[in-house]
């Protein structure tokens, strides 16, 4: 009876230590990394959401067949928001709650980040759009991040290229008024040129999904102007550049990053030839990473990234040193990473990252000619 009582006993405690050391054994190195991606695969954007799929693919295929993130591969769990900010901010919180994913990538377009950002930071998990301009977006708390510079600069930006390198002196503007990026890029390009002594003939607005833009248009005809900006997606721009030239406004056309797809030509009907954009990369920067990533992206796909593609490969580049750094899944070790690391040689240049959440790296200028984006100016942060 005694002996009974003295094996239950050991066996009791065997079974106690051997649980204690289940639950305190480190995870397994080979244990995936769950990331998620919010991209618009379909809808008004789809060339953008595409680029920034294939960019993240690539990353995430390359850092695995390296050996992961400290010997952990990434599975990545990618979502279609449309374009949409109500299924951008489902696909988020799918991502936090029904897959447990340790970060998010994206979404892509600056209303859907909008949406999506603070559900990310209620829930403690830090998100990464790769491509969200808004300069409101990193403010929104401490676990939110980006790969984009932000609209203040790319509208001041093309403000004094318009002002100091073609000499325009007056200029009028066409906008969506409803929707955030547009106006967030308009007021900057406003004011810097206003500053610098230029002159804004007309300021014209239309909403989001209109179609006929003949009245703003004419508005604009009238008052003379030396150059129209237009600040963007090219779902918009396509059709304004078009009308533009149709009722005879043949002055030099203005735009930013959301021109730059594919389908801008298609929509504009060849007019775009001879505009001028704000972008975040060029496929003739000579720089070592953006060739390599250029080489790497064409090799796989089969055509040239464009600048979406180019910064969705600069966002997981940023979230792969994040995530090393880290060495952890804490979702803090991971924010206070994602705001530090620097010297990342990325497909849009060397990029270092700031406190506040956004990268500090060069603008481009780029021009349409026949048919090709050439690069025409380049322009380092202050």
């Amino acid at each position: 009876m005694v002996t009974s009582k003295v094996h239950r006993k050991w066996f009791t405690g065997v079974l106690a230590g051997l649980l204690l050391l289940v639950l305190t054994l480190p995870v397994l190195a080979d244990e995936a990394l769950k990331v998620g991606l919010i991209t618009p695969l379909t809808g008004s954007v789809s060339t953008f959401g595409i680029s920034v799929r294939n960019a993240v693919v690539m990353g995430v295929e390359q850092i695995n067949e390296a050996g992961g993130i400290n010997g952990r591969p990434i599975e990545l769990i990618i979502y279609d928001d449309k374009g949409d900010a109500t299924e951008a901010a489902n696909s988020v919180r799918r991502l936090i709650d029904r897959d447990q994913v340790v970060l998010v990538i994206g979404p892509v377009i600056t209303p859907c980040v909008l949406a999506a950002a603070p559900i990310a930071q209620g829930a403690g998990i830090p998100l990464m759009t790769p491509t969200g301009t808004g300069d409101t977006i990193t403010s929104i708390g401490d676990m939110i991040f980006r790969a984009a510079y932000k609209d203040s600069f790319q509208g001041e930006t093309m403000a004094r290229f318009a002002w100091e390198k073609m000499a325009l002196k007056k200029v009028a503007v066409i906008y969506d008024v409803a929707n955030d990026y547009s106006t967030g890029v308009m007021n900057a390009f406003r004011q810097k040129y206003q500053e610098l002594g230029g002159e804004i003939v007309s300021l014209e607005s239309y909403s989001t999904n209109d179609n006929d833009f003949s009245a703003q248009l004419t508005s604009i005809y009238v008052r003379k102007p030396e150059a129209v900006f237009i600040p963007d997606y090219y779902s918009a721009a396509g059709p304004i550049i078009m009308q533009a030239r149709q009722l005879g406004i043949e002055v030099p056309l203005l735009g930013i990053d959301g021109w730059d797809s594919p389908e801008l030509a298609l929509l504009a009907g060849g007019y775009e030839e001879g505009g001028y954009f704000v972008n975040h990369y060029s496929t003739d920067d000579q720089t070592a990473s953006t060739q390599a990533f250029i080489a790497a992206y064409e090799a796989q796909f089969g055509i040239k990234p464009d600048a979406l593609a180019a910064l969705g490969y600069d966002g997981i580049l940023i979230v792969k040193a994040a995530l090393e750094a880290a060495d952890s899944t804490d979702p803090e070790a991971i924010r206070d990473a994602l705001g530090t690391v620097t010297d990342i040689q990325g497909a849009t240049g060397t990029i270092n990252m700031d406190p506040e959440g956004t990268p500090v790296k060069s603008v481009v200028i780029i021009q349409i000619q026949n048919g090709q984006n050439v690069l025409v100016d380049k322009v380092d942060p202050n």
